[in-house]
């Protein structure tokens, strides 16, 4: 690997492409912090894995980096500004980490064997993505205006953060492939006909074969509790995770019934409570489900923005009520 930090420019250039140009067997480069001209540039063929951190680029450039690594399988572009309508075309792509802190006004991706695609935009864009084969998708955005997914295969997982989820997850239409799904909002926004909410039943039509299902801390501000006119509860959902706060005991306690009691085969459920609620008060909510949903499988544990989630170990957990588990798990710490 090489990899290249903050150095004058004309200098950087000029090593770069004397080294790139050199018959090196190079095949994973990053370059941060620097201003990167491709002018001229070989192809560089060996190359499977491009990061680009904190520089500028424009659209002519990044069409020219399509030509220039066309083996590339792994490309990162971590706060690369300067775009306006930016293309990424590489017909070997697996994974793509795409950081957006300015607004170029379209975003469109076109690769025919990627797997991995994680977009994270700061403002509203319209996204189009052509990625047959893509199985893991996580996208934060504001509002995506329009998300279009041609050909995107079968999504197994996918991560939807943004303002408006219930229209995004609308865009999605009918994908009965995704197996996991993870919700979480940037702050609720007001649209011309009130506030967007999402109901499970939205998430029962959209994504009907879905088993795992979770809720970070600011998705349920955008979850609307309201029971489905047929009566018809997610049967194939086998899990389900929230990240509480519990600024109110009773509406945290009514939110999470609310999910419970409409997942008639839930088997494994996990939730994490703020680390800044207080001991008595997580004590209380943990008996209380407990005690109302005893066939479940429990875990709990804390959460704090920017730290590892902490998981109860069992022992502990019995200690808290009088709920005891069949057997005792191996406890892990998770990243968030």
């Amino acid at each position: 690997m090489a990899y290249f930090e903050v150095v004058p420019h004309w200098v950087f250039l000029m090593f770069l492409f004397v080294f790139l140009d050199s018959g090196h067997n190079l095949v994973e480069l990053e370059v941060k912090n620097a201003w990167l001209s491709v002018d001229n540039l070989n192809q560089m063929l060996m190359v499977t894995s491009l990061t680009l951190e904190s520089m500028r680029l424009n659209d002519k450039e990044l069409t020219q980096l399509n030509k220039s690594f066309p083996n590339l399988q792994v490309f990162n572009l971590i706060d690369v500004r300067g775009f306006k309508l930016p293309k990424i075309h590489l017909l070997h792509l697996k994974t793509c980490h795409w950081t957006i802190t300015d607004a170029p006004p379209f975003i469109n991706v076109i690769a025919p064997n990627l797997i991995t695609l994680r977009i994270e935009c700061k403002k509203r864009a319209a996204i189009r993505v052509e990625a047959p084969l893509l199985t893991h998708f996580h996208l934060s955005i504001p509002h995506a205006d329009p998300l279009l997914l041609r050909r995107y295969g079968s999504i197994k997982t996918a991560w939807i953060e943004a303002s408006l989820i219930y229209p995004l997850l609308a865009q999605l239409r009918y994908t009965d492939t995704l197996d996991h799904l993870t919700l979480d909002s940037l702050g609720l926004i007001r649209g011309p006909f009130g506030i967007f909410k999402f109901t499970l039943q939205n998430l029962i039509n959209i994504f009907p074969n879905m088993t795992s299902l979770c809720f970070r801390s600011r998705a349920w501000s955008a979850f609307q509790t309201r029971a489905s006119i047929f009566g018809i509860g997610m049967e194939g959902l086998k899990t389900f995770c929230g990240y509480l706060m519990i600024v109110d005991l009773s509406s945290t306690l009514y939110s999470v019934a609310y999910v419970l009691d409409q997942c008639y085969n839930l088997v494994d459920v996990s939730l994490l409570i703020h680390r800044n609620v207080s001991s008595n008060v997580s004590k209380d909510f943990m008996r209380t489900c407990m005690l109302r949903w005893p066939k479940l499988n429990w875990r709990w544990g804390t959460w704090e923005e920017g730290k590892e989630d902490s998981w109860i170990s069992d022992e502990d957990l019995m200690q808290i009520s009088s709920y005891k588990k069949p057997e005792l798990r191996c406890v892990k710490k998770q990243r968030r």
